[in-house]
């Protein structure tokens, strides 16, 4: 079963020292401007030795927002879709995927709220 997720940066350094046990997983990961977050290239960095993990980077500056028919269209069904991130766009997400593929995977979500 393949999964989505959020970017988990302690996930991926553990797989990126032991990348035999990397699971197929499609990351995520948004931000407002790709070209300027430096967090990207840590991203890019930890998963480089992993060939199972596809990372897309979604720079809102850019045009690349991240949107449930899209992401659906690249899903195995079924999926399992995890998601970290402010709760208005989680809930987009989740129901944009019920919508459009019903049935086909399981939506966890980490509740929180920035500040």
């Amino acid at each position: 079963m393949n999964a989505t997720l959020a970017a988990r940066p302690a996930w991926l350094e553990v797989l990126s020292a032991n990348p035999e046990f990397a699971p197929a997983a499609d990351l995520h990961y948004c931000t407002r401007d790709r070209d300027s977050d430096p967090f990207v290239a840590k991203l890019e960095a930890l998963c480089a030795p992993l060939s199972s993990v596809r990372l897309q980077v979604h720079g809102a500056h850019q045009g690349e927002v991240l949107r449930a028919e899209k992401l659906a269209s690249g899903i195995p069904k079924p999926a399992e879709v995890w998601f970290c991130g402010p709760p208005g766009l989680g809930n987009a997400i989740k129901s944009g995927l019920q919508a459009t593929c019903p049935g086909s995977f399981t939506f966890h979500q980490e509740a929180f709220a920035m500040r």
